[in-house]
């Protein structure tokens, strides 16, 4: 059973069980509207699309290696060597993982390698815009351009921007992305972190600047200004000889940051920042917690485990996808177990926290919901330690008390 599947099944078996419960009308909503939210991230995931533009050479095809992993995409180191602007499939159509729109080079003055229908490298991205909605516009420029006909540029993306929201009824996000910064003075100057040394730093600290400045006059609205290096050598096998990738984790960041749920989780499995992969993560553990808090609200005995269980089987389900591993119900069940967070220890201390505060209604549902919330939130610290971090189930189960302990705390 694929991934598409798997979700589907466990959380059509959950609604399906949740809706049965007789749970009051406000809690009910919160549930409701938390359910949707995690629909949204499992069953309905999709591949994200992201416009990358800017001017030939500013390294859009550099980016996409370097965000994730691939030495796949087609770079042309001295003319416009993507033509025709197109979405595509990356790494392949085989291999379908990002949606992407490797444009054709802004205020280009040679013919690029391939073949374009259209005149102008702007009126191909409009027709690419039009065909499909982009998620975000990454706009590259080098960090030695940026005081070089920016403002040009600019008008353009803007138009591109007001495009996509009259076409598309989308106020789409920019991430501005300075690149190729290892070429600032001091040209000698060539280790990972680049802003170690403070000549360079200055430097690359005023190219973020100016493109601030420059983008508030534009009045383009901004997710942030990242500084960039993209260089990474892989051989014929694809492996990496030589690595001077910086930044690119923080990029992958404000990625995520700007992705509708349905496509930060394939964006989150894709991508090579292990930062970008637990930020998706806590998502979705947070997400999670917050419905078995709110489950645990209601005092229906029993009723509610196995709701509880089947929550935090796709919780663990989600985390393992974005490591790199399509697991079963059964086996994020047995991973649940192993930690220590099995159904004996979640009811028993479930009801037992109620027994005690029985005088109090009220309050034995409010802790109740915390120690639900709280050991939902210990086996999802669990997870990411596991399994994207990669390590083993001892240190997982000591992220699974840490959690518990954390949630209760905060």
């Amino acid at each position: 059973m694929n991934k598409d599947n798997q979700f589907d099944s466990v959380f059509n078996q959950l609604k399906g069980q949740l809706n049965k419960l007789p749970i009051a009308g406000n809690s009910k909503k919160k549930m409701l509207s938390k359910l949707s939210e995690l629909k949204e991230m499992t069953v309905d995931a999709r591949e994200p699309r992201i416009a990358l533009i800017g001017r030939r050479g500013a390294g859009k095809s550099s980016l996409i290696n370097a965000l994730f992993g691939e030495a796949k995409q087609f770079v042309s180191p001295v003319q416009a060597g993507t033509g025709r602007g197109k979405w595509f499939w990356y790494p392949s159509e085989e291999e379908k993982k990002i949606r992407l729109l490797d444009s054709r080079g802004l205020g280009e003055t040679e013919k690029p390698i391939e073949s374009s229908e259209e005149a102008s490298a702007f009126n191909q991205l409009k027709k690419e815009l039009e065909a499909e909605q982009p998620d975000v516009l990454l706009f590259l420029i080098k960090g030695k351009e940026t005081d070089a006909r920016i403002e040009e540029d600019l008008r353009e993306l803007n138009l591109l921007r007001t495009f996509v929201k009259e076409t598309h009824q989308y106020d789409v996000p920019v991430l501005c992305v300075v690149t190729q910064v290892d070429e600032l003075d001091p040209p000698y100057y060539k280790e990972v972190p680049f802003d170690a040394n403070p000549i360079k730093a200055a430097n690359i600290r005023a190219a973020v600047e100016l493109m601030e400045k420059r983008f508030q006059e534009a009045e383009i609205p901004l997710l942030n200004i990242i500084p960039v290096c993209t260089y990474v050598d892989f051989d014929e096998e694809g492996n990496i000889l030589f690595d001077m990738r910086w930044n690119i984790d923080k990029v992958s960041s404000y990625l995520i940051d700007s992705l509708p749920n349905e496509a930060i989780l394939k964006t989150a499995k894709a991508t090579q920042a292990k930062s970008a992969k637990k930020k998706v993560a806590q998502k979705i553990i947070l997400t999670m917690s917050g419905i078995a808090g709110i489950i645990a609200l209601e005092p229906i005995p029993f009723a509610d485990m196995p709701i509880l269980t089947a929550l935090q089987a796709l919780m663990i389900m989600a985390i393992a996808y974005i490591a790199g591993r399509e697991i079963s119900r059964k086996t994020a069940a047995e991973f649940i177990g192993a930690v220590g967070a099995n159904l004996g220890l979640a009811f028993a201390v479930r009801e037992g926290v109620r027994s005690v505060v029985k005088l109090i209604p009220a309050a034995g549902n409010v802790i109740s919901g915390a120690v639900a919330g709280a050991i939902t939130f210990g086996i999802g610290q669990a997870g990411i330690v596991y399994f994207i971090d990669g390590h083993d189930i001892g240190k997982a189960k000591k992220a699974f008390q840490s959690g518990r302990k954390q949630y209760k705390k905060d």
